[in-house]
C-alpha cells in the first residue's frame, strides 16, 4: 500500500496486504518490537494529552527541539500501541498493550505517527485538510475543526472525484511550484474514533502540482454560496489554521514555508450555508469556478 509517497510493508501483520509495488518509492517495513531495553533508550517523556479519544505522550532521549532531522524518538498510546520511529533503519516498530489490535496500530500509523515523522525529518510539511481532484487537477478544503471539510470532501468522492485526503495532506516544495502529496486510500465520513474508514476506489498515488485552496467559512443556512479571492495575510490564515501539529520549534519555520506558498498558491473563501441540503450548491459553484480557473491558465 502506499501512503504518503512511501511503500507500506506489514512484515508481522500478515492480514494485512504485504505486497511492495514496483516502483522507486522508499519502503517503510512495520516491525514488532522485542527489545526491552526499550526504556532505558527514550528516558524523556511528556505529559500525556489527548488524541482521538486515547491518551498519548512522546518519547525521546533528546528534547525534540535539539535533536536533528535523523533522530528516533516514541509515541505511546496508552495500553494500545508503542510506536518506535528507528531513523537509522528506516523502520517503524510497536510493542503491544493490553489492548492491542493489528487495525489500531493501522490506524495510529497512518493518521498520527508517520505524518508527524515526515513533519519532523522536513520531508513534507503536512495540512489538516480534505482534498480531491477537480478536472484532473488538486484541490484542498481548509476549515476550522467542524467547519464542513470533511463533509465536503465526502461529497466530491460520492460524485466519483479522485481523493487524495480526507484529513491529511503533505506539501512539497519544488522550485516554484507546490505539489500535493496523497495521504492513504481510505474515508472516514462520520469521523469516528480510532478507525480508518472504508478503502477508497478513486485514490491519486503520484505527487501532482497544487491547483488551488478552498477555505470554507461556516455561514447561516439561508446565505448565498459565494466564492472570494483572499489576498495577503488571509491567504497565509488559510494555511496556518489547518497546521496538523503544532511543535513549538518548528512555528518560524513553517510561517516562512507557508507565507511563500501563499504567493504562490490561488486561495478563495467559500460562504458555505449551514444546511445539508443545499451541500449540492457549494459543489455546483466549487465546481463551476475551479472550471473557470482552468480556462484563465
Amino acid at each position: 500500500m502506499i501512503v504518503f509517497g512511501h511503500n507500506f510493508l506489514f512484515v508481522d501483520e500478515h492480514m494485512f496486504q504485504n505486497a511492495v509495488s514496483e516502483n522507486d518509492l522508499e519502503t517503510i517495513r512495520i516491525v514488532e518490537h522485542l527489545d526491552f531495553g526499550f526504556d532505558q533508550r527514550f528516558k524523556l517523556k511528556t505529559t500525556w494529552f489527548n488524541a482521538s479519544g486515547q491518551e498519548v505522550r512522546y518519547l525521546s532521549h533528546v528534547p525534540f527541539y535539539q535533536a536533528d532531522k535523523d533522530f528516533s524518538w516514541s509515541f505511546e498510546i496508552k495500553d494500545v500501541v508503542i510506536l518506535i520511529w528507528d531513523a537509522e533503519s528506516r523502520k517503524i516498530m510497536y510493542i503491544k498493550g493490553k489492548n492491542y489490535t493489528p487495525e489500531r496500530l493501522r490506524f495510529w500509523i497512518f493518521h498520527t505517527f508517520f505524518p508527524i515523522v515526515l513533519e519532523l525529518e522536513r520531508t513534507y510539511r503536512i495540512l489538516h485538510v480534505g482534498s480531491v481532484e477537480i478536472e484532473g487537477r488538486p484541490v484542498l478544503f481548509s476549515a476550522f475543526s467542524f467547519g464542513g471539510k470533511s463533509t465536503l470532501t465526502d461529497y466530491f468522492i460520492q460524485r466519483g472525484h479522485t481523493m487524495l485526503s480526507d484529513d491529511s495532506l503533505g506539501i512539497e516544495k519544488r522550485g516554484e511550484e507546490y505539489y500535493a502529496i496523497a495521504s492513504y486510500p481510505f474515508h472516514r465520513p462520520y469521523r469516528e474514533l480510532e478507525t480508518l474508514g472504508h478503502r477508497i476506489k478513486y485514490f491519486i498515488t503520484e505527487p501532482k502540482p497544487l491547483h488551488a485552496v478552498y477555505l470554507l467559512e461556516k455561514s447561516d443556512s439561508d446565505v448565498s454560496v459565494e466564492i472570494v479571492k483572499l489576498k495577503g495575510i488571509e491567504k497565509f490564515k488559510a494555511f496556518h489554521h489547518s497546521n496538523f501539529i503544532n511543535f513549538d520549534f518548528m512555528k518560524q519555520e513553517r510561517f516562512e514555508f507557508f507565507s511563500k506558498m501563499a504567493k504562490y498558491i490561488p486561495v478563495y473563501k467559500v460562504t458555505v450555508p449551514w444546511d445539508i441540503k443545499r451541500l449540492h450548491e457549494v459543489y455546483y459553484e466549487v465546481c463551476e469556478h475551479n472550471g473557470r480557473l482552468n480556462s484563465t491558465l
